[in-house]
């Protein structure tokens, strides 16, 4: 049966509709990664994506937030599932083997997104959404594609059974950080042809000392903090 008229307009609109969408996105994500989510207006992303209309982010997104969730979500699954994967290998038998497969678990499915298109500006994007104080990261992608670091947080708290739960999500919360900024400074240098500092060790070279510095800071001693030898105790906060 042939496809009616009015259908195939309604096809070739939506069609049209969704590609738009997608060019959006792309724009917003590089804009986003390069200067900074408050640095980057709506009116900005839409001229650079070409289009006229000065309200095409607020028709296709609604809002500055959803168009920051639609770009977070649109890689997350694949990185969440991998994260998932990988924490399949925690088993129980060995504490710094089972730390280790948990920091591979939060840095690995970053490292292999980086050879997919766009990865870069993803990661950096990532970062700048992680570091804005402005914006509750995870509540974008909350009950979405957080399975993955939810248990990667169960997981931990397991292992380190002997740390107070706080400290264990502090310390998850840190190593995260720490994550983001490294691979979106390295990524900003390299994409400007700079091989120094975060950016100087292959790739692989790269990744295994980052996962063995987030083992070391998760399995890190933890209690009060002996003064220097000379040095007052310090007084209540």
């Amino acid at each position: 049966m042939k496809m009616d008229v009015k259908d195939a307009a309604v096809q070739q609109s939506g069609s049209r509709s969704e590609s738009i969408r997608d060019r959006l996105i792309d724009v917003a994500e590089r804009m986003f990664a390069e200067h900074g989510i408050e640095s980057v207006s709506l009116s900005q992303i839409g001229k650079a994506a070409n289009q006229r209309n000065s309200t095409v982010i607020q028709y296709h997104f609604g809002s500055k937030t959803a168009l920051l969730q639609a770009i977070a979500e649109r890689r997350m699954q694949q990185v969440n599932d991998r994260r998932l994967q990988l924490l399949e290998r925690v088993d129980g038998r060995d504490r710094m083997t089972d730390l280790r497969r948990v920091a591979e678990a939060m840095i690995l499915p970053f490292a292999e997104h980086l050879s997919h298109e766009g990865g870069s500006y993803y990661i950096r994007f990532v970062a700048q959404l992680y570091s804005d104080p402005r914006i509750e990261m995870f509540r974008l992608i909350k009950g979405k594609h957080d399975s993955g670091m939810r248990k990667a947080g169960r997981v931990s708290r397991s292992i380190l059974a002997e740390l107070p739960a706080d400290a264990v999500k502090h310390r998850l919360a840190l190593v995260t950080t720490l994550i983001f900024s490294a691979f979106a400074d390295r990524e900003k240098l390299r994409s400007a042809g700079k091989h120094v500092g975060v950016a100087r060790l292959h790739t692989a070279d790269f990744v295994n000392d980052l996962v063995t510095m987030v083992v070391s800071a998760l399995n890190a001693p933890f209690g009060q903090r002996t003064p220097a030898r000379g040095a007052a105790p310090a007084g209540p906060a």
